[in-house]
């Protein structure tokens, strides 16, 4: 009995030892405006039992060149990670563009215009060894652009701030300029890049007539630009629609979409099911499973408008 007793405990010691190795993640995330769904990951898998997880972040600095830079690092130390999650889809992306053939499962904490990058075929299943949440930010613009004329009927010009060097960003700016058609508000779209350009931009824009900001999913407008938008946006007394609960917490006066913790707390389950042994082929994009309407009331208040309890009813958050 002693020799099989000993092979058992063996056996037990060595399962267990396998079983509290450290599993090691990369992160890429494009800028701060991203941090949230990283902290969604990071809580979801903790809920989910593992404990013993290492985080190896890079983070691009809300800067295209340093984003490529931390891709091509990651890219050097492949053979370390388990699976790499990334902030959306740009960094999926550049990572992709570097190796095609990167090793580790790619898993994007919330990205937008999934197809257009190229991660999943004509069925929608996913390819290049990326999965993740779609946050159907760009097929949200519609309803978003409704919304806000529901919110202010008053308005009828907008600007939309975009980045035409990113397929994604240019097909998210033209289904906003249609649904404006539709809902009866003129929305012209403009590139801007430094903040200089931004603060004159917003504190001219209504001696032209423009009279709010539309936000659509971008590099720009996720990271730095989201704070300086809202800083002036606030000043000038512009209301702005933005895509996320978050946004609005920070001046926004209307957003309507899913957060970005909860959709990097989504994404750590198909992160756990990578890490159990799942293929990425096997793991469909998950749409994004909380949409929020938020409304600043203090915002409103600021430029003057009244809300009465028929518009207030419509959100499910109210901010103060």
């Amino acid at each position: 009995m002693r020799p099989v007793l000993a092979i058992l405990l063996s056996l037990t010691l060595v399962s267990c030892w396998f079983g509290e190795r450290k599993i090691v993640i990369g992160v890429l995330i494009s800028g701060e405006g991203r941090l949230t769904k990283l902290d969604g990951f990071r809580d979801g898998l903790k809920n989910l039992g593992l404990n013993n997880v290492e985080f190896v972040i890079y983070n691009g600095e809300n800067n295209l060149k340093s984003l490529e830079e931390k891709a091509i690092e990651i890219v050097k130390r492949e053979k370390e990670f388990r699976l790499v999650a990334v902030g959306g889809s740009l960094e999926a992306y550049y990572i992709k563009k570097i190796k095609n053939d990167f090793e580790p499962p790619i898993v994007i904490m919330g990205g937008t215009a999934i197809k257009a990058w190229g991660f999943v075929d004509d069925e929608n299943k996913p390819i290049k060894g990326v999965t993740g949440v779609d946050n159907l930010n760009m097929e949200l613009m519609e309803k978003r652009i409704e919304i806000f004329k529901r919110l202010f009927p008053h308005v009828e010009k907008a600007i939309v701030f975009c980045t035409p060097n990113f397929e994604a960003s240019k097909l998210a700016t033209k289904l906003t300029i249609k649904a404006g058609e539709k809902h009866g508000l003129k929305i012209y779209p403009l590139e801007v890049r430094d903040v200089q350009d931004l603060e004159y931009v917003i504190s001219h824009m209504k001696e032209d007539g423009f009279e709010a900001i539309v936000m659509t999913p971008c590099f720009y407008t996720d990271n730095f630009l989201t704070s300086y938008i809202l800083h002036y946006a606030r000043f000038y007394h512009i209301p702005v629609v933005c895509l996320s609960p978050e946004h609005a917490t920070k001046g926004c006066a209307v957003a309507y979409g899913s957060s970005g913790y909860d959709q990097g707390y989504q994404a750590s389950y198909i992160a756990y099911q990578i890490i159990k042994g799942a293929r990425v082929a096997d793991i469909p994009f998950e749409k994004v499973t909380k949409i929020r309407l938020s409304i600043n009331e203090s915002v409103f208040r600021e430029m003057g408008y009244v809300l009465d309890n028929s518009k207030t009813l419509l959100a499910d958050q109210v901010f103060k």
